[in-house]
């Protein structure tokens, strides 16, 4: 089980609206990403390989981030 499984079932506070901890780190993921597969680093000590271990995925950036989207896509159809 990786920690965005258990995560899932953590509430946060967001605007006033319960949304799950992991949801919230997926779509700021997909956000960091992006910028990372530009050539943006987000921040400092951002890692690539700390998203693969967050979410238990193995690849380069653009798989990585199609199976982020996959993942938030399947979220959104339930």
């Amino acid at each position: 089980m990786t920690q965005f499984e258990k995560d899932m079932a953590v509430p946060l506070n967001y605007n006033g609206t319960d949304i799950p901890r992991g949801y919230y780190n997926l779509v700021m993921s997909i956000r960091d990403v992006s910028l990372f597969s530009k050539g943006i680093k987000p921040h400092r000590n951002w890692r690539l390989k700390d998203v693969k271990m967050y979410f238990g995925i193995i690849g380069s950036t653009d798989k990585v981030l199609s199976e982020l989207n996959h993942i938030k896509d399947v979220l959104t159809q339930e």
